[in-house]
C-alpha cells in the first residue's frame, strides 16, 4: 500500500461525512477546491478512484468504502 498523508486522509473523510466538497470544505475551514486538490492527490497516489462524482454528491467507490473504514478506526 502506498504510503498515506493522514490530511489527505482526513479530507477524504470529511467527503464521506458530508456526501459533498462544499460540504466538507465548511467542516474543515477551507475552500472547496482545496478539498478537491486534496482529494485528486490522495487518489493519485492510491491509483485508485474513492468517490463517484454524481450529482446528488460524492459516493464511495469500493475502494472508497475500504479506506473511509480503515480511516475511520485510527
Amino acid at each position: 500500500m502506498a504510503k498515506l498523508d493522514w490530511d489527505d486522509v482526513r479530507y477524504a473523510l470529511a467527503i464521506g461525512s458530508a456526501g459533498s466538497l462544499a460540504g466538507a470544505a465548511r467542516t474543515l475551514g477551507v475552500n472547496h477546491t482545496t478539498v478537491l486538490r486534496r482529494l485528486d492527490a490522495l487518489e493519485s497516489g492510491l491509483g485508485a478512484r474513492l468517490f463517484d462524482r454524481k450529482r446528488s454528491g460524492y459516493h464511495p467507490t469500493e475502494a472508497g468504502f475500504a479506506l473511509l473504514e480503515q480511516a475511520r478506526h485510527m
